[in-house]
């Protein structure tokens, strides 16, 4: 996005809920009995390269997150 509105609270708030949102997925992922076991089949590249825990949605705020 190349305009930029000056709003810092704004982009800051966005930044911080997207942080606690990976964070939650993150958290959610290794809990998670059917997920530890899907990546334990994973290359470790392809696994530590996952955005907390690789679904689509995580994969969306890892790309807008520090890029807004």
């Amino acid at each position: 996005m190349a305009r930029h509105t000056g709003n810092v609270d704004v982009v800051e708030n966005l930044q911080k809920a997207l942080e606690a949102f990976l964070a939650d997925h993150y958290k959610a992922a290794h809990e998670d009995p059917n997920w530890i076991e899907e990546a334990k089949d994973m290359a470790p590249e392809v696994r530590e390269s996952n955005v907390a825990c690789g679904c689509d949605d995580c994969l969306a705020a890892g790309q807008l997150l520090g890029r807004i």
